[in-house]
C-alpha cells in the first residue's frame, strides 16, 4: 500500500521529497500540470501523476509541476533560475521505480569513468579498423578533439592520427533487449578542419546496418547534445556508434555521457 507524502493529498502513494533538482532532460518531461495555488498543484499532480503508469516522479515548481519518467540523471546542465522539489519512489542512483513491476530498473548509460566500463552498454567492435580511446583532457593532436569531457573526467574518442582515410571505430551494444521503443541520446564533439563523420546505427542479426541518425564535419570546439534518437529494438538488433575518419589527423570525434531511456522519446 502506497502511503501519501504530498501535504493535502488524499491520494495513495510513496512518493516523498528527495531532494532540488534542474530541469531534467526534455524527453524525462511527461507534461507540464499548473494549478492556482501551492496547496492545489501538490493534489493535482498527484492524481494526475498516478493516472499514468509511466509517471515515477513529480517536479513542483512553484504553481506548476512536471511529470517525470526515467532515472535520475547521473549529471546535469544546471540552471539557477528554475529549481525545483523532486518527489518520487527512491532507488540507488542511476535507478527508477517502475510502478508496472514494482521494482527499480537499472539505468543504461556509458559514462568512461571506470576501465573497464562495468555498467557500460556498449563495447569496442572487433571487426573495425581500431578502437575508441578512452581519454582525460586534451587528444594527443593538437587543434581537435576536446579539451575535458562533458561530464566527469573521462570520455572516449577516435584519434584521427593514429587511422587512414575512411578507416572506422565503432562501439557496440553488449546487452540483450527487449523488443520495444527506446530513445538513445548523447553529447559529441566534433572539432578540427579534417571532421570525418559520426553514424548512430542499428544492425538486426546478419542484416545491414541501417542509419539512425549521422553529422559530418566540423561543430567548433563545443560539446553538443543528441536529444533523442528513436530505436526500435529487440533480442536480435544492436546498436552501432561509428566515428569514420576522413583525410587527416585534425579530426578527432568524441563522445561522452551515453544513455539508453527504456521509452520513445
Amino acid at each position: 500500500m502506497f502511503l501519501s507524502a504530498f501535504p493535502n493529498s488524499e491520494q495513495c502513494e510513496n512518493f516523498r521529497y528527495t531532494k532540488d533538482v534542474f530541469a531534467p532532460n526534455s524527453i524525462q518531461i511527461i507534461s507540464n500540470v499548473s494549478a492556482s495555488s501551492l496547496d492545489y498543484v501538490y493534489a493535482i499532480c498527484t492524481a494526475e501523476c498516478f493516472a499514468n503508469w509511466a509517471c515515477n516522479a513529480v517536479d513542483v515548481c512553484g504553481t506548476f509541476c512536471r511529470l517525470i519518467r526515467g532515472w535520475d540523471s547521473l549529471y546535469s546542465e544546471e540552471n539557477s533560475t528554475d529549481v525545483c522539489q523532486r518527489y518520487q519512489i527512491e532507488c540507488s542512483q542511476g535507478e527508477y521505480y517502475d510502478r508496472l513491476s514494482k521494482a527499480c530498473v537499472a539505468h543504461e548509460f556509458c559514462d568512461f569513468e571506470s576501465d573497464p566500463g562495468t555498467v557500460c552498454f556498449l563495447g569496442e567492435d572487433s571487426s573495425d579498423d581500431g578502437n575508441w580511446i578512452r581519454n582525460s583532457g586534451t587528444t594527443n593532436t593538437a587543434s581537435t578533439g576536446p579539451s575535458t569531457a562533458k561530464f566527469g573526467s573521462f570520455y572516449k574518442y577516435m584519434d584521427a592520427a593514429t587511422l587512414k582515410r575512411n578507416d572506422e571505430v565503432t562501439l557496440v551494444s553488449t546487452r540483450t533487449f527487449m523488443a520495444k521503443s527506446y530513445c538513445l541520446t548523447f553529447y559529441y564533439h566534433m572539432f578540427g578542419t579534417q571532421t570525418g563523420t559520426l553514424t548512430v546505427l542499428t544492425q538486426n542479426g546478419t542484416s545491414s546496418a541501417e542509419t539512425k541518425w549521422t553529422v559530418s564535419g566540423e561543430n567548433q570546439d563545443v560539446w553538443r547534445e543528441v536529444p533523442g534518437i528513436d530505436l526500435n529494438l529487440d533480442s536480435q538488433t544492436k546498436i552501432l556508434i561509428t566515428a569514420t575518419r576522413d583525410n587527416g589527423d585534425y579530426g578527432d570525434i568524441a563522445v561522452d555521457f551515453v544513455q539508453l531511456w527504456p521509452y520513445p522519446c
